[in-house]
């Protein structure tokens, strides 16, 4: 009786014990350890992955590192990533103590090289605590141009800074401000030229780690998660929408930690006609990435995803981008040049042979 969970399931006992029976009778067991039997996951083994903080330590320094204790390689498609034994203990470790390792998922690892933001750029990490795709993102630009880092509640705004502060980062102004009211054709913001939006989202691709199927919260059914989910999208596409409406922005990666088609390729087929009307187009961002988006939409193999039974985490990652001859239409905009016609005829007069 320590807790509200104990205490939940010590309100509800017989009638669980009595859907037990039921359930043992039915699946044709004996006991709840036939029945788990059942439903039991294949033991996978997934490695610890930690992501080198490049602005306070190179790669191989890090890898050298960690080699005196552990068995280490880097990981085969991001050059900051390393892959340790699954179970490998860090928590304590100096590196990870003085914000030279991060301990970060590969997939979670994947979302800002994909935004691959150049040194000097303005870009916006649209929701942005606790921090980890912020700080790597400064990391990918050398501490070079600017991040404006977006959170609305203030407790997480704290873990935000705790975690700038621990990178190093020094390119980084936190906003405590909602991504939706900022102002795309405010002058201050003019010049962004990248969107990371890592909207909230339901969770659903970590909720097997974190346990969330034994929250009393889900014993209300699937109707309240279709609700929840349909409530998620609408705000996942209206900030999606918003992105887009930056004068100068290049580039915008949307991901989620879910493995729901409404939260993910829905929401990207509802605004990809948006954002080819404003001139970007789905780009892959890993060619080489085994695992693609649903095949729901023309273009859905731009899009990808990652698996919690083989990537230890389930995230979903799409990368629009301004196309080639959009960017040029910029670049080569010329002024419009007056031109008088007496003083042209005048020219000609007096320089005609």
């Amino acid at each position: 009786m320590a807790g509200d969970a104990e205490k939940y399931l010590m309100r509800h006992k017989n009638a669980l014990q009595s859907t037990l029976k039921q359930i043992l009778s039915r699946r044709n067991v004996k006991n709840v350890k036939q029945l788990i039997a059942l439903h039991q996951l294949p033991d996978v083994s997934l490695p610890r992955y930690v992501r080198v903080n490049t602005l306070k330590l190179d790669v191989d320094s890090a890898l050298l590192e960690l080699q005196e204790k552990y068995s280490v390689e880097k990981d085969d498609l991001l050059p900051d990533l390393l892959k340790l034994p699954p179970g490998t203990d860090l928590h304590d470790h100096p590196l990870v103590n003085n914000g030279s390792i991060f301990m970060q998922g590969k997939a979670s690892s994947m979302v800002a090289p994909a935004l691959n933001p150049e040194p000097g750029w303005e870009v916006i990490d649209a929701c942005a605590a606790p921090g980890n795709k912020t700080v790597h993102l400064a990391a990918l630009m050398k501490r070079k141009g600017r991040i404006t880092a977006c959170e609305l509640n203030k407790q997480r705004i704290k873990r935000l800074k705790e975690t700038i502060k621990l990178s190093g980062a020094s390119n980084i102004h936190v906003l405590n401000e909602d991504f939706l009211n900022i102002d795309p054709k405010a002058p201050s913001y003019s010049k962004v030229k990248a969107v990371l939006l890592d909207p909230s989202c339901s969770g659903s691709g970590t909720a097997a780690s974190r346990l969330d199927h034994l929250l009393p919260s889900k014993a209300a059914g699937q109707d309240t998660d279709i609700e929840r989910l349909n409530k998620l999208a609408a705000f996942q596409r209206k900030a999606l929408q918003h992105a887009l409406n930056f004068p100068a922005v290049e580039k915008i990666v949307y991901s989620t930690c879910s493995i729901n088609q409404i939260e993910n390729e829905d929401v990207i087929n509802s605004v990809l006609p948006i954002a080819e009307s404003h001139g970007f187009e789905l780009v892959n961002p890993f060619p080489e990435w085994h695992c693609r988006g649903l095949p729901v939409f023309k273009g859905s193999e731009n899009l990808i995803r990652t698996h919690p039974a083989t990537d230890g985490e389930g995230f979903f990652i799409a990368l629009f981008a301004k196309k080639k001859n959009e960017q040029r239409k910029k670049k080569h905009t010329f002024p419009r040049i007056h031109i008088d016609p007496f003083r042209t005829w005048l020219y000609y007069r007096l320089n005609r042979p």
